[in-house]
C-alpha cells in the first residue's frame, strides 16, 4: 500500500522551537497537496457513526441504529447530552474508529488504511520526534465529523494506561469560517482560553498529554461538518 506523502519543506528545527514554547503547534501544510485533497474527498463514504458519552460510558450508535430509534428517543438522547455538558464531561460528534477497524484486519477504504500507515511510520514519527522530543512506538487514529451542535467539552487526553504521550488533529474541511465553531481551543488552570486553533485544511495540531482543550460548538448556520482525523501518538 503506498503511504501518503509528508511536506518536504517542512523545517522540523524551527518547529520545534515553536513547541516548546507552549507544549502545542499547528503545522500547516503537513501531508503533499494532491495526496490530502483525495484522501479528503474520499471520507464522504465513511460509515459514520454518533458517538457520546453517558456518564463514563462510551456510545456507540451506528447509522442503521440511528434510522430505527425514533425522534423522540433521540431528542431525550439530545436532552440529556445538553444537560450533562452544562456542568460535566460530555461529547457529542461522528467518528469512524480507524485504528479499531483496522486492527480488526477489516479496514477496506484504501486512502484511510494508507493515511492510518503514514502517521506510524517511521517518517512521521520521526518528524514528531524532531519537533516535540517525544520518542513514541505508535499513532492510534479515529475520522471524526462534528456537524451543527456537535462539541467535546474540556478534558485532558490523560488515561490510565495508555500511555499517551502526544494528541493530534489533522484538518480535513476547505473553507473552514471561524465564525462557525468548532474551534480546538486551550486552557490554563483558571479555565481561561489561552489559545484557540481554527479548523484548517491540512494542517496538523500537535500537544502534549495531558493539557486541558475542549472543541468548542459547531453553530447551527455551519455550511458543512467539521472532519478530521484525530488520535494520538503513543509509547507501548
Amino acid at each position: 500500500m503506498r503511504t501518503l506523502r509528508l511536506n518536504s519543506r517542512l523545517d522540523a528545527h524551527a518547529l520545534s522551537k515553536r513547541f516548546a514554547e507552549a507544549g502545542r503547534l499547528q503545522i500547516e501544510d503537513f501531508l503533499e497537496s494532491p495526496d490530502v485533497k483525495k484522501l479528503a474527498e474520499s471520507l464522504s463514504s465513511l460509515d459514520w457513526r454518533l458517538v457520546l458519552n453517558s456518564g463514563a460510558r462510551h456510545v456507540d450508535l451506528p447509522a442503521a441504529q440511528l434510522a430505527v430509534m425514533g425522534e423522540p428517543r433521540l431528542a431525550a438522547i439530545r436532552e440529556e447530552v445538553k444537560k450533562n455538558a452544562a456542568h460535566g464531561f460530555q461529547y457529542l460528534y461522528e467518528n469512524y474508529p480507524a485504528t479499531d477497524i483496522a486492527e480488526a484486519g477489516q479496514l477496506e477504504h484504501t486512502l484511510l488504511a494508507a493515511i492510518h500507515e503514514t502517521m506510524n511510520s517511521e517518517a512521521v514519527r520521526g518528524f514528531v520526534r524532531q519537533v516535540t522530543g517525544e520518542a513514541t512506538d505508535f499513532c492510534d487514529m479515529q475520522a471524526t465529523r462534528y456537524s451543527a451542535g456537535h462539541f467535546l467539552t474540556v478534558h485532558t487526553d490523560d488515561a490510565p494506561d495508555k500511555n499517551r504521550k502526544l494528541a493530534y488533529v489533522l484538518g480535513l474541511t476547505e473553507g473552514w469560517s471561524p465564525t462557525w465553531g468548532g474551534q480546538l481551543q486551550f486552557l490554563d488552570a483558571r479555565r481561561n482560553v489561552t489559545r484557540s486553533y481554527a479548523p484548517k485544511f491540512n494542517a496538523l495540531s500537535l500537544f502534549r498529554v495531558p493539557t486541558p482543550h475542549h472543541v468548542s460548538q459547531v453553530s447551527s448556520f455551519a455550511a458543512k461538518g467539521r472532519v478530521s482525523l484525530t488520535g494520538w501518538f503513543r509509547t507501548r
